[in-house]
């Protein structure tokens, strides 16, 4: 009877290393998320372990490391395109703003998030960790508002927070006895009690939003028709029968509503620029396409938003792409979360 096949694990464990060459290591491997700095002086051993599973499109692992800065800049996001969002509980120690007052950093049993698709600058002190890297594309159709989680702080006081940490830990001590099999049937209750934990309490800036179905309905129905040229307040007001008057309040939190429609044209412009498929397209097209008739107000904006120029986005995805051929493909932990899109 042939044994069926377990999960993918992998374990980085540097005890034992000089202090240098621990940190080497461990700044190799979650290089490929974050750009960290540990804060141990000189006379201070650093340390690091992380033990993980592949279950099946979920990368799921403990942490052990010494206190440190982590960081992803824009220029950083763009080289690497990942798109994960990264839930975390710090089971000792904490993580938070970089600087930030002490409302602004966990506590045991509070859940962490981390989109890896925005700009993060924070720090952890000494700390254990478990948590749960998800593709953006699995997680974000059961989310009210995928984009509105960055950074924030979950209590561990709320039920659902502790049913996901409680889950989670459950699935990494089972992992080590799981077949690709269980992790198949795990797979989706875990992303949609995840979903369930970040939509029963989102972002305060989104929070009116949220509350409101109708503001969901207004925003999937702009996402639909960025590249229509006559769409304006009046139009989708008309669309979903209530006065422009009130679809500028809805709009309030997100700085009103033509500068929520040209932030998202300004992002699928971007998509676009970083796409292969569409190399062959010129910047200005593709900024025509969404509106952008002229090419200095487009730069000055594009820049502002995205912090690059389209051009150093678009040089940059010519680079990320030239670099995947003849990378070799590695059975670590690291090496998952650059296959996970």
């Amino acid at each position: 009877m042939n044994a069926r096949p377990s999960l993918p694990s992998s374990v980085l464990d540097t005890s034992g290393l000089p202090t240098k060459a621990a940190i080497s290591a461990w700044q190799e491997s979650i290089g490929v998320m974050f750009d960290v700095r540990p804060r141990q002086t000189a006379e201070e051993t650093f340390h690091a372990r992380v033990e993980a599973f592949m279950v099946g499109e979920l990368a799921l692992g403990a942490c052990s490391s010494g206190a440190q800065s982590f960081d992803r800049s824009r220029r950083r996001i763009e080289r690497d395109d990942l798109d994960h969002i990264v839930l975390q509980f710090y089971t000792r120690g904490s993580c938070g703003h970089r600087d930030g007052s002490a409302d602004e950093k966990t506590r045991p049993g509070d859940l962490w998030v981390s989109d890896l698709a925005m700009p993060l600058s924070t720090g952890v002190t000494d700390f254990d960790n478990i948590n749960l890297i998800v593709p953006r594309r699995l997680l974000a159709p059961y989310l009210k508002v995928p984009e509105g989680h960055h950074m924030s702080i979950i209590s561990g006081s709320n039920p659902l927070v502790g049913l996901l940490h409680n889950h989670l830990e459950a699935l990494f001590r089972s992992a080590s006895r799981m077949t690709q099999q269980d992790a198949e049937a795990i797979v989706r209750p875990t992303i949609e009690l995840a979903a369930a934990t970040l939509n029963g309490r989102p972002a305060e800036e989104n929070a009116q939003g949220v509350a409101s179905s109708l503001f969901g309905a207004i925003l999937r129905h702009v996402d639909a028709h960025l590249s229509a040229p006559d769409m304006s307040a009046e139009t989708v007001a008309a669309a979903f029968g209530i006065s422009p008057r009130k679809l500028y309040y809805l709009f309030e939190p997100r700085g009103g509503f033509a500068s929520h429609v040209q932030d998202q044209r300004l992002l699928r412009c971007h998509d676009a620029l970083s796409d292969p498929a569409q190399r062959h397209r010129g910047i200005a097209e593709i900024a025509e396409s969404y509106g952008f008739t002229h090419p200095k107000s487009f730069s000055r904006a594009f820049s502002r938003k995205i912090g690059m120029t389209a051009r150093e986005v678009r040089g940059l995805a010519t680079e990320r792409e030239r670099s995947a051929f003849g990378r070799s493909v590695s059975d670590e932990w690291w090496s998952w979360i650059e296959r996970m899109r």
